[in-house]
């Protein structure tokens, strides 16, 4: 099996949002997301309609991600295919993208 290698890394913070907000443009391979430990609420992954979960059945709701909560690894080709949308304002998020 080989390994993979990558020449590329880039992390950083968002700020939280109550509103879907796209991640920034950064090339990647891979990348993985985790909501900041001191965050009150949750922070919900998705595409540009993404929406916090409501309690109904729905194909807009993102992937959520509690208080320290780490994603996968995900396989994309930029982070700006994703957006993030938050419970309160000040919900951070961080990440790592590899390329």
């Amino acid at each position: 099996m080989a390994i993979e290698v990558y020449n590329r890394i880039a992390t950083g913070e968002l700020a939280g949002s109550a509103t879907a907000l796209q991640m920034p443009n950064i090339p990647c391979r891979m990348c993985c997301f985790k909501a900041v430990a001191s965050n009150v609420g949750n922070v919900y992954l998705g595409v540009s309609t993404v929406t916090k979960v409501d309690d109904t059945t729905d194909t807009t709701s993102g992937f959520e991600l509690g208080t320290g909560e780490t994603s996968p690894w995900f396989p994309v080709s930029n982070l700006n295919l994703f957006y993030r949308i938050c419970d309160n304002a000040g919900d951070d998020l961080t990440y790592i993208a590899i390329g």
